[in-house]
């Protein structure tokens, strides 16, 4: 249960958050999975009904779906009702979007994406329960179940998974703009909002023009004079070069695009960031759930996956700019050249980000390089981007030759708070190895391990150069951690790390 179940237990808690729906069927995965050394009859009828009440929920959600498309088509399509009579499946998709409002067609790709991460969820948990029950019943000698459960499996309607993808991306391709069509509606839309706001008008105070340029400069002396050279390909700046306390007087707002424009032109080489997906499938850059703590408004806490990239630009951060899209940094990157890379963090359970992610790639493989690592705390979805990136690469010979971003998962080093986080101390690093592969190969690229006291001791050293030795291992920091040159010098120069992060204060030189 160490990767796809606690993953699915992380799924089941987020959707049990999703509000105005009612709450899916997900295979009970660890009830099933401790059956397992019952008798083989227990954990097949336990797995049958699981079978049968995925198929009763797929077969009811999908009824209740088709049968909104087909009441709002006759109450509101100006179509002649003999148009509409027998009209195929995916020309119904169609003509509901010809004919509906853009809100509805939207809230039809939101439910038909969730209908198929629940399905795809469940079909992957009782495939996965069979592999694990003929794991076993292999090595106790009794006979294997694949032969008489996986056909009820790949019979069974809730595997019909390419249809709703079909049905999916005949919305996605009409609802999400190009990238080009979005930054120009983008920029004419933040116009408008400066101009109402006049944002774009209000003169800086010379007081904090001077803070922010003491600022600047103390960091282009820190990475030219301060930093040993070895040393600072290794440094992440944290959410890029931003105040801590969200103060937007003498540093940039955090995962904002002057945030990394001013780390990389300083001539950080790492920036970490984090993102989201918005309702129009961008992804944007943000670290909370909403902008509540950023926005000037904090009463505007509907979730970043609730709103359009426009109606985010619409919550105005306190700074006066929005939040950016991942490919405008990735942009910035290319632009700024050298070695601006980003360190991405995908969050626990968001699939859907990890697919987005791997569509931009595919639209923009030039950019794929400023991509230095993609990291999250759930190791199912890193294996499944592993799996996806590596589809990515075989899709044409000028992929081929593109260096992919490595993989790391992330893990913790504090009793675990929720399902999805892995618990690892320096002290015993045994399990990484399970953790980095999946279907016994290897997969992951390494580890990113939270900070310990521990790290900095001699035994402690050694253990972080016996990982570093076999896998990529980066360090992150919980605010209050040493956040200094001599810390980072130390676990990059003796423990063998490849990353650690850093926000940057002004205590960094000592």
């Amino acid at each position: 249960m160490v990767k796809f179940g606690r993953h699915l237990q992380f799924y089941l808690e987020c959707d049990e958050l999703k509000s105005g729906a009612s709450k899916p069927y997900i295979v009970p995965y660890k009830d099933i999975r401790g059956a397992i050394g019952d008798s083989q009859e227990e954990f097949q009828k336990l797995w049958l009904n699981s079978l049968k009440a995925v198929s009763d929920d797929y077969t009811q959600r999908l009824h209740s779906l088709w049968q909104q498309i087909f009441s709002d088509l006759f109450r509101f399509s100006r179509q002649d009702q003999n148009v509409l009579r027998g009209l195929p499946r995916e020309d119904a998709v169609q003509l509901y979007l010809s004919t509906m409002s853009e809100k509805k067609s939207r809230d039809l790709l939101t439910n038909l994406k969730r209908f198929h991460s629940n399905a795809s969820m469940n079909g992957e948990a009782l495939r996965k329960l069979v592999k694990k029950y003929d794991k076993q019943a292999t090595a106790r000698g009794d006979d294997i179940l694949t032969t008489s459960l996986l056909p009820e499996l790949y019979s069974a309607p809730v595997m019909d998974a390419p249809a709703i993808e079909g049905y999916i991306e005949i919305l996605r391709d009409k609802l999400v703009v190009s990238d080009e069509e979005e930054e120009e509606s983008l920029d004419e839309y933040m116009t408008s909002i400066k101009e109402k706001t006049q944002l774009g008008s209000i003169s800086k105070d010379a007081l904090d023009v001077q803070r922010r340029a003491s600022e600047m400069f103390w960091l282009h002396d820190l990475i030219k004079n301060q930093i040993p050279e070895a040393d600072i390909p290794m440094l992440v700046a944290h959410r890029g070069f931003h105040c801590v306390k969200d103060h937007s007087g003498k540093r940039p707002l955090e995962n904002s695009l002057s945030s990394y424009e001013s780390a990389w032109s300083a001539g950080v080489h790492l920036c970490e960031c984090d993102v989201a997906l918005t309702k129009d499938e961008k992804l944007v850059l943000a670290h909370d759930s909403d902008f509540s703590r950023l926005a000037l408004d904090p009463s505007k806490n509907k979730k970043v996956s609730d709103l359009t990239m426009k109606e985010i630009i619409g919550l105005t951060f306190k700074s006066g700019t929005r939040p950016p899209l991942l490919l405008d940094v990735l942009r910035s990157a290319q632009t700024i050249g050298g070695s601006a890379r980003l360190v991405i963090e995908i969050k626990a359970g968001n699939d859907e980000a990890g697919a987005a992610l791997v569509r931009l790639f595919r639209r923009h493989p030039t950019l794929i390089a400023r991509c230095a690592v993609v990291m999250s705390f759930d190791a199912y979805l890193m294996h499944r981007l592993r799996t996806e990136l590596s589809e990515l690469i075989d899709q044409g010979p000028a992929l081929s030759r593109v260096k992919l971003p490595e993989l790391l998962l992330l893990t913790i080093a504090e009793p675990p708070s929720t399902s999805y986080e892995l618990f690892v101390s320096v002290d015993d690093f045994s399990q990484v190895d399970s953790w980095l592969q999946h279907e016994g190969k290897p997969s992951l690229d390494g580890v990113y391990l939270q900070f310990q006291p521990q790290m900095l001791q001699p035994q402690g050293l050694a253990a972080l150069r016996a990982l570093s030795a076999q896998y990529e291992v980066g360090v992150w920091m919980m605010l209050g951690d040493p956040d200094d040159i001599g810390t980072a010098a130390c676990l990059v120069e003796y423990g063998g790390v490849s990353y650690v992060n850093t926000d940057l204060p002004r205590t960094f030189s000592g």
